[in-house]
């Protein structure tokens, strides 16, 4: 358990800040409210892990 933590919480720390760029990249195009940021955090969730395991990069507990 305390191994599959170890692997895991860079990419969330990862995800998450991309999750604040993407917002901040809204904020200057100008572009407000909830649902962009849903999509923003969707695209994020479901892509960076998607990405991660195309490259051959992905956490071993990804690999499930």
């Amino acid at each position: 358990m305390a191994s599959a933590w170890r692997q895991l919480l860079p990419q969330f720390l990862i995800m998450l800040v991309l999750y604040f760029l993407g917002v901040a990249l809204l904020a200057v195009a100008g572009i407000e409210g909830f649902v962009p940021r849903v999509i923003v955090a969707i695209v994020i969730a479901f892509g960076y892990p998607a990405v991660l395991r195309r490259m051959g990069r992905a956490p071993p507990a990804w690999e499930r």
